[in-house]
């Protein structure tokens, strides 16, 4: 049996079915979960597929009420449906799903999250310049 799973391993590897990368930066799986929040410092923290996450980038504007974050952070976009988890959205300006906006805080995830986060969205940009580039 060992011999059979070292077989069938070995031609996955050759067929490129089974990527041989890992630690740092190694994609996650469309399953993995992905804990995000509305904004930075609530702790209402709910829980999404990695593959319903879409949009990521540095920013300094939360979901929801539009508070301006004290640096940046990393946000993204989510289908209300999809989160599992209390999270600051009610639907209650009108019959969901909605498509909102959640941040995403590095101490709430794995590091395999994380790390690909970061290969996507590039480095935290500096507090002073704002994402678009003009000084505050």
């Amino acid at each position: 049996m060992l011999l059979f799973r070292l077989l069938w391993t070995v031609a996955r590897l050759l067929s490129g079915a089974h990527s041989l990368q890992t630690g740092r930066g190694r994609e996650p799986g469309r399953r993995a979960p992905v804990r995000v929040r509305r904004d930075w410092d609530d702790y209402r923290i709910g829980t999404v597929r990695w593959s319903d996450l879409g949009n990521p980038r540095w920013d300094m504007v939360s979901g929801g009420t539009q508070t301006r974050t004290p640096e940046p952070f990393v946000h993204g976009y989510v289908m209300c449906d999809r989160v599992r988890g209390d999270i600051a959205h009610s639907c209650i300006h009108g019959p969901g799903p909605h498509n909102i906006k959640v941040c995403i805080v590095e101490k709430d995830n794995s590091r395999q999250v994380w790390d690909y986060l970061m290969k996507i969205v590039g480095s935290k940009p500096p507090k002073a310049i704002s994402i678009t580039g003009s000084r505050r």
